[in-house]
């Protein structure tokens, strides 16, 4: 019931209406498979995954770009954001990458409910047809952008999900050691429901 009562908050952070099924669909797959597989923690209740994870990946829906052709997704894990994204914009091809076996297996089985999806392992270092990368609770900034290097020096785009601002500063400083060029947006996201710190970074 948890789902059902959020659905007027999904819609008020811009989820698409007509994608509620799928939605419903990917988050009870997930919550299944998380008690044989950890993909967040088996110690999260169904109302932290839906409040602390769902919502979260939610905030800044209004702030993706529209009309994009194929999105990276770096750290895929459990799906959150990648799959997320992938239902919201079904015309976009969304590329998953993980590097957990079992990880992705379970992204293979969203395929089903997203089929714009397709999953990967490593992070190839020639990251090309590509016009956004997205990444959630994966690596420091300056190690994204190392490890898809040449994509940054072609002009390649990120929207990356961050949690505290101390951090995210941290993180900007060491990126310009390594890339003095690089330009940086930070974007406060506010949770309607839980009082925790969330940004959105865009390089």
């Amino acid at each position: 019931m948890h789902f059902e009562k959020r659905i007027p908050l999904f819609l008020e952070l811009g989820f698409r209406e007509d994608g509620l099924t799928q939605l419903k669909a990917y988050i009870d797959l997930l919550w299944a498979a998380n008690e044989d597989l950890n993909l967040i923690s088996r110690k999260m209740t169904f109302e932290e995954l839906i409040d602390n994870h769902l919502i979260d990946c939610m905030l800044p829906l209004a702030q993706f770009p529209k009309n994009l052709k194929a999105v990276a997704d770096f750290g895929s894990g459990g799906g959150l954001p990648g799959v997320l994204f992938a239902i919201q914009l079904p015309k976009t091809a969304f590329h998953l990458f993980e590097k957990s076996n079992k990880k992705q297996d379970f992204l293979t089985r969203c395929k089903a409910i997203a089929p714009n999806l397709t999953v990967n392992g490593d992070i190839p270092h020639n990251l090309q047809n590509i016009d956004l990368v997205t990444a959630r609770a994966f690596k420091p900034i300056d190690v994204i952008l190392d490890i898809s290097r040449m994509y940054y020096k072609s002009g390649g785009k990120y929207f990356l999900l961050k949690g505290r601002l101390e951090k995210i500063n941290e993180e900007i400083a060491l990126s310009r050691k390594k890339f003095k060029d690089a330009q940086f947006k930070i974007e406060q996201l506010k949770s309607p429901i839980l009082d925790v710190e969330r940004h959105l970074v865009l390089v």
